[in-house]
Protein backbone atom coordinates (compact mmCIF):
# COMPACT_ATOMS: atom_id res chain seq x y z
CA UNK A 1 0.00 0.00 0.00
CA UNK A 2 2.87 2.52 1.01
CA UNK A 3 4.70 1.73 -2.74
CA UNK A 4 0.87 2.46 -4.14
CA UNK A 5 1.11 5.88 -1.80
CA UNK A 6 4.63 6.29 -3.51
CA UNK A 7 3.75 6.17 -6.60
CA UNK A 8 0.62 8.24 -6.58
CA UNK A 9 2.92 11.30 -5.52
CA UNK A 10 5.12 10.71 -8.02
CA UNK A 11 2.19 10.63 -10.41
CA UNK A 12 0.48 13.69 -8.27
CA UNK A 13 3.84 15.53 -8.90
CA UNK A 14 4.87 14.87 -12.06
CA UNK A 15 1.79 14.74 -14.37
CA UNK A 16 -0.38 16.84 -11.79
CA UNK A 17 -2.63 14.26 -10.98
CA UNK A 18 -5.82 15.70 -8.74
CA UNK A 19 -6.66 14.27 -5.41
CA UNK A 20 -9.74 13.06 -7.21
CA UNK A 21 -7.79 11.13 -9.72
CA UNK A 22 -5.07 10.01 -6.92
CA UNK A 23 -8.01 8.44 -5.44
CA UNK A 24 -9.80 6.77 -8.57
CA UNK A 25 -6.65 5.45 -9.96
CA UNK A 26 -5.94 4.02 -5.94
CA UNK A 27 -9.39 2.13 -5.78
CA UNK A 28 -9.06 0.91 -9.60
CA UNK A 29 -5.70 -0.48 -8.66
CA UNK A 30 -7.22 -1.99 -5.73
CA UNK A 31 -10.60 -3.14 -7.43
CA UNK A 32 -7.76 -4.79 -10.06
CA UNK A 33 -6.16 -6.75 -6.74
CA UNK A 34 -9.66 -7.68 -5.43
CA UNK A 35 -10.29 -9.03 -8.82
CA UNK A 36 -7.48 -11.44 -9.04
CA UNK A 37 -7.29 -12.51 -5.59
CA UNK A 38 -11.43 -13.32 -6.56
CA UNK A 39 -10.31 -15.46 -9.77
CA UNK A 40 -7.41 -16.76 -8.33
CA UNK A 41 -9.60 -18.38 -5.43
CA UNK A 42 -12.32 -19.29 -7.56
CA UNK A 43 -10.10 -21.12 -10.23
CA UNK A 44 -8.86 -23.09 -7.50
CA UNK A 45 -11.95 -23.86 -6.05
CA UNK A 46 -13.41 -25.32 -9.33
CA UNK A 47 -10.18 -27.34 -9.65
CA UNK A 48 -10.99 -28.07 -6.37
CA UNK A 49 -14.31 -29.54 -7.55
CA UNK A 50 -13.55 -30.74 -10.99
CA UNK A 51 -10.46 -33.01 -8.94
CA UNK A 52 -13.16 -34.33 -6.73
CA UNK A 53 -16.11 -34.86 -9.28
CA UNK A 54 -13.67 -36.42 -11.81
CA UNK A 55 -12.61 -38.88 -8.79
CA UNK A 56 -16.59 -39.19 -7.80
CA UNK A 57 -17.14 -40.34 -11.73
CA UNK A 58 -14.26 -42.42 -11.71
CA UNK A 59 -15.35 -44.21 -8.82
CA UNK A 60 -19.25 -44.85 -10.08
CA UNK A 61 -17.85 -45.48 -13.76
CA UNK A 62 -15.51 -48.21 -12.32
CA UNK A 63 -18.71 -49.56 -9.90
CA UNK A 64 -21.01 -49.62 -13.19
CA UNK A 65 -18.14 -51.85 -15.15
CA UNK A 66 -18.07 -53.99 -12.08
CA UNK A 67 -22.03 -54.45 -12.10
CA UNK A 68 -21.59 -54.76 -16.11
CA UNK A 69 -19.21 -57.22 -15.93
CA UNK A 70 -21.13 -58.96 -12.65
CA UNK A 71 -24.39 -59.04 -15.27
CA UNK A 72 -22.58 -60.36 -17.93
CA UNK A 73 -20.96 -63.30 -15.94
CA UNK A 74 -24.64 -63.97 -14.63
CA UNK A 75 -26.09 -63.69 -18.04
CA UNK A 76 -23.22 -66.03 -20.01
CA UNK A 77 -23.35 -68.22 -16.29
CA UNK A 78 -27.57 -68.70 -17.19
CA UNK A 79 -26.92 -69.26 -21.06
CA UNK A 80 -24.63 -72.30 -20.25
CA UNK A 81 -26.76 -73.74 -17.57
CA UNK A 82 -29.64 -73.76 -20.10
CA UNK A 83 -27.24 -75.14 -23.45
CA UNK A 84 -25.81 -77.44 -20.26
CA UNK A 85 -29.42 -78.69 -20.14
CA UNK A 86 -29.88 -78.59 -23.29
CA UNK A 87 -27.22 -80.67 -24.42
CA UNK A 88 -27.99 -83.01 -21.24
CA UNK A 89 -31.64 -83.68 -22.97
CA UNK A 90 -30.43 -84.25 -26.24
CA UNK A 91 -27.56 -86.30 -25.10
CA UNK A 92 -30.22 -88.49 -22.88
CA UNK A 93 -32.32 -88.97 -25.91
CA UNK A 94 -29.43 -90.09 -28.34
CA UNK A 95 -27.97 -92.23 -25.64
CA UNK A 96 -31.15 -93.92 -25.20
CA UNK A 97 -31.67 -94.76 -29.03
CA UNK A 98 -27.74 -95.83 -28.78
CA UNK A 99 -28.32 -98.65 -26.34
CA UNK A 100 -29.94 -100.96 -28.99
CA UNK A 101 -27.31 -101.62 -30.99
CA UNK A 102 -23.91 -100.75 -29.01
CA UNK A 103 -22.60 -103.24 -26.66
CA UNK A 104 -19.91 -100.94 -24.71
CA UNK A 105 -22.46 -97.88 -24.40
CA UNK A 106 -19.98 -95.21 -24.30
CA UNK A 107 -19.95 -94.86 -28.29
CA UNK A 108 -21.15 -91.40 -28.67
CA UNK A 109 -18.62 -90.14 -25.78
CA UNK A 110 -15.95 -91.28 -27.61
CA UNK A 111 -16.89 -90.31 -31.25
CA UNK A 112 -17.41 -86.51 -29.68
CA UNK A 113 -13.95 -86.84 -27.83
CA UNK A 114 -12.70 -88.58 -31.08
CA UNK A 115 -13.72 -85.73 -33.27
CA UNK A 116 -12.55 -82.51 -31.05
CA UNK A 117 -9.31 -84.04 -30.92
CA UNK A 118 -9.30 -83.46 -34.35
CA UNK A 119 -10.69 -80.16 -35.03
CA UNK A 120 -8.60 -79.13 -32.44
CA UNK A 121 -5.41 -80.72 -34.57
CA UNK A 122 -6.79 -78.99 -37.56
CA UNK A 123 -7.11 -75.73 -35.61
CA UNK A 124 -3.43 -75.91 -34.44
CA UNK A 125 -2.20 -76.50 -38.03
CA UNK A 126 -3.75 -74.07 -39.63
CA UNK A 127 -5.81 -76.39 -41.80
CA UNK A 128 -9.35 -75.63 -43.43
CA UNK A 129 -9.02 -72.17 -42.14
CA UNK A 130 -12.91 -71.54 -43.75
CA UNK A 131 -14.47 -73.56 -41.62
CA UNK A 132 -12.21 -74.35 -38.55
CA UNK A 133 -12.50 -71.24 -35.73
CA UNK A 134 -11.56 -71.61 -32.14
CA UNK A 135 -15.18 -72.33 -31.46
CA UNK A 136 -15.41 -75.61 -33.89
CA UNK A 137 -14.00 -78.18 -31.51
CA UNK A 138 -16.18 -77.59 -29.38
CA UNK A 139 -19.38 -77.22 -31.64
CA UNK A 140 -18.49 -80.25 -33.41
CA UNK A 141 -17.87 -81.94 -29.88
CA UNK A 142 -21.47 -80.91 -28.94
CA UNK A 143 -22.41 -82.08 -32.47
CA UNK A 144 -21.39 -85.24 -32.95
CA UNK A 145 -23.61 -87.54 -31.02
CA UNK A 146 -26.85 -86.68 -33.64
CA UNK A 147 -24.69 -88.67 -36.00
CA UNK A 148 -27.16 -91.85 -35.39
CA UNK A 149 -30.52 -90.45 -34.35
CA UNK A 150 -31.75 -91.85 -37.44
CA UNK A 151 -31.10 -95.38 -36.10
CA UNK A 152 -34.44 -94.74 -33.87
CA UNK A 153 -36.49 -95.26 -36.88
CA UNK A 154 -34.43 -98.66 -37.94
CA UNK A 155 -36.47 -101.56 -36.66
CA UNK A 156 -34.61 -104.28 -34.22
CA UNK A 157 -34.65 -106.74 -37.01
CA UNK A 158 -32.49 -105.10 -38.94
CA UNK A 159 -30.50 -103.11 -36.35
CA UNK A 160 -29.86 -106.02 -33.91
CA UNK A 161 -29.08 -108.45 -36.72
CA UNK A 162 -26.69 -110.86 -35.73
CA UNK A 163 -25.56 -111.40 -39.05
CA UNK A 164 -24.58 -110.23 -42.37
CA UNK A 165 -27.29 -107.74 -43.95
CA UNK A 166 -29.10 -108.66 -46.92
CA UNK A 167 -28.65 -106.06 -49.57
CA UNK A 168 -32.73 -105.49 -49.37
CA UNK A 169 -31.95 -105.05 -45.31
CA UNK A 170 -28.93 -102.98 -45.98
CA UNK A 171 -31.29 -100.47 -48.27
CA UNK A 172 -33.00 -100.07 -45.04
CA UNK A 173 -30.67 -99.42 -42.82
CA UNK A 174 -29.01 -96.72 -45.41
CA UNK A 175 -31.90 -94.68 -44.46
CA UNK A 176 -30.93 -94.16 -40.90
CA UNK A 177 -28.93 -90.90 -42.35
CA UNK A 178 -32.27 -89.62 -44.41
CA UNK A 179 -34.63 -89.59 -41.39
CA UNK A 180 -31.92 -88.10 -39.08
CA UNK A 181 -31.48 -85.36 -41.57
CA UNK A 182 -35.00 -85.16 -41.74
CA UNK A 183 -35.65 -85.28 -37.69
CA UNK A 184 -33.04 -81.85 -36.92
CA UNK A 185 -34.43 -80.44 -40.82
CA UNK A 186 -37.26 -80.07 -38.74
CA UNK A 187 -35.62 -78.50 -35.84
CA UNK A 188 -33.93 -75.96 -37.69
CA UNK A 189 -36.53 -74.39 -39.14
CA UNK A 190 -37.25 -73.15 -35.45
CA UNK A 191 -33.26 -72.14 -34.82
CA UNK A 192 -32.22 -71.04 -38.33
CA UNK A 193 -28.73 -69.45 -36.76
CA UNK A 194 -27.90 -72.11 -34.52
CA UNK A 195 -24.55 -73.77 -34.84
CA UNK A 196 -24.79 -76.83 -32.99
CA UNK A 197 -27.96 -77.82 -35.56
CA UNK A 198 -26.31 -77.21 -38.47
CA UNK A 199 -23.32 -79.44 -37.88
CA UNK A 200 -25.75 -82.04 -36.31
CA UNK A 201 -27.67 -82.07 -39.91
CA UNK A 202 -24.31 -82.52 -41.86
CA UNK A 203 -23.23 -85.11 -39.87
CA UNK A 204 -26.01 -86.98 -39.92
CA UNK A 205 -26.85 -86.81 -43.67
CA UNK A 206 -23.17 -87.15 -44.79
CA UNK A 207 -20.80 -89.12 -42.38
CA UNK A 208 -20.88 -92.25 -44.63
CA UNK A 209 -20.45 -90.54 -47.67
CA UNK A 210 -16.87 -91.06 -49.05
CA UNK A 211 -14.15 -89.26 -50.50
CA UNK A 212 -13.85 -91.12 -53.61
CA UNK A 213 -17.89 -90.55 -53.96
CA UNK A 214 -19.05 -94.11 -53.64
CA UNK A 215 -20.31 -93.77 -50.29
CA UNK A 216 -24.38 -92.77 -49.54
CA UNK A 217 -26.68 -91.49 -50.20
CA UNK A 218 -26.12 -88.57 -51.96
CA UNK A 219 -22.68 -90.13 -53.31
CA UNK A 220 -20.33 -86.72 -53.20
CA UNK A 221 -16.65 -86.46 -52.88
CA UNK A 222 -14.10 -84.73 -51.73
CA UNK A 223 -14.64 -81.35 -50.69
CA UNK A 224 -18.24 -81.15 -51.34
CA UNK A 225 -18.57 -83.60 -48.32
CA UNK A 226 -19.05 -81.07 -45.48
CA UNK A 227 -15.95 -81.04 -42.83
CA UNK A 228 -18.03 -82.05 -40.28
CA UNK A 229 -18.82 -85.31 -42.28
CA UNK A 230 -15.73 -85.93 -43.07
CA UNK A 231 -14.50 -85.86 -39.45
CA UNK A 232 -16.91 -88.09 -37.97
CA UNK A 233 -16.94 -90.86 -40.86
CA UNK A 234 -12.68 -91.12 -39.96
CA UNK A 235 -13.99 -91.17 -35.94
CA UNK A 236 -16.93 -93.29 -36.33
CA UNK A 237 -14.84 -95.81 -38.51
CA UNK A 238 -12.35 -96.24 -35.61
CA UNK A 239 -14.77 -96.52 -33.18
CA UNK A 240 -16.99 -99.60 -34.85
CA UNK A 241 -13.60 -101.03 -35.43
CA UNK A 242 -12.80 -101.37 -32.14
CA UNK A 243 -16.07 -102.00 -30.78
CA UNK A 244 -17.45 -105.42 -30.34
CA UNK A 245 -20.90 -105.52 -32.24
CA UNK A 246 -23.60 -107.85 -33.23
CA UNK A 247 -21.93 -109.10 -35.89
CA UNK A 248 -18.31 -108.88 -35.09
CA UNK A 249 -15.65 -108.61 -32.36
CA UNK A 250 -13.19 -106.19 -31.79
CA UNK A 251 -10.17 -105.09 -33.38
CA UNK A 252 -7.07 -103.58 -32.13
CA UNK A 253 -5.77 -100.22 -31.82
CA UNK A 254 -3.14 -101.23 -34.42
CA UNK A 255 -5.62 -103.21 -36.81
CA UNK A 256 -7.77 -100.34 -36.87
CA UNK A 257 -5.22 -97.43 -37.53
CA UNK A 258 -4.09 -100.09 -40.21
CA UNK A 259 -7.52 -100.00 -42.20
CA UNK A 260 -8.42 -95.97 -41.75
CA UNK A 261 -4.45 -95.87 -43.30
CA UNK A 262 -5.69 -97.94 -46.51
CA UNK A 263 -8.94 -95.75 -46.62
CA UNK A 264 -6.51 -92.48 -47.19
CA UNK A 265 -8.07 -90.77 -50.63
CA UNK A 266 -10.71 -93.42 -50.95
CA UNK A 267 -12.95 -93.68 -48.10
CA UNK A 268 -11.66 -90.93 -46.20
CA UNK A 269 -10.16 -87.53 -46.36
CA UNK A 270 -6.45 -87.51 -46.54
CA UNK A 271 -5.77 -84.29 -44.81
CA UNK A 272 -8.09 -85.66 -41.38
CA UNK A 273 -6.42 -89.71 -41.91
CA UNK A 274 -2.93 -87.67 -41.68
CA UNK A 275 -4.37 -85.33 -38.17
CA UNK A 276 -5.20 -89.20 -37.04
CA UNK A 277 -2.06 -90.98 -38.21
CA UNK A 278 -0.51 -88.41 -36.17
CA UNK A 279 -2.55 -88.55 -32.80
CA UNK A 280 -3.45 -91.91 -33.13
CA UNK A 281 -2.28 -92.25 -29.44
CA UNK A 282 -4.64 -89.99 -28.22
CA UNK A 283 -7.66 -92.15 -29.64
CA UNK A 284 -6.39 -95.22 -28.51
CA UNK A 285 -6.40 -93.53 -24.53
CA UNK A 286 -9.85 -92.39 -25.00
CA UNK A 287 -10.78 -95.51 -26.09
CA UNK A 288 -9.45 -97.21 -23.43
CA UNK A 289 -10.51 -94.90 -20.67
CA UNK A 290 -14.29 -94.35 -21.93
CA UNK A 291 -14.67 -98.04 -22.60
CA UNK A 292 -15.81 -100.95 -19.25
CA UNK A 293 -13.97 -103.85 -20.84
CA UNK A 294 -11.64 -103.65 -23.66
CA UNK A 295 -12.03 -106.51 -26.19
CA UNK A 296 -8.92 -107.05 -28.61
CA UNK A 297 -8.56 -108.99 -31.65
Amino acid sequence: MNNLRDRLMTWDISSGISGSDEQKIFFDYFADLVDKDIQKHLVSELMSRYVDVSKQLEEKNQMLHKYNTQLEELVQEKIKEISASQYATIHALVKSAETRDDDTGAHIERTSSYCKIIAEKLLEKGLYKNTVNNAYPENIERASPLHDIGKVGIRDSILLKPAKLTDEEFVIMKTHVTMGYDTLASVENLYHENEFIKLGIEIARYHHEKWNGSGYMKGLSGDQIPLSARIMAVSDVYDALRSKRVYKDAFSHEKAVSIIEEGRGTHFDPVIVDVFLENDRLFNEIFDSLTTTLITA
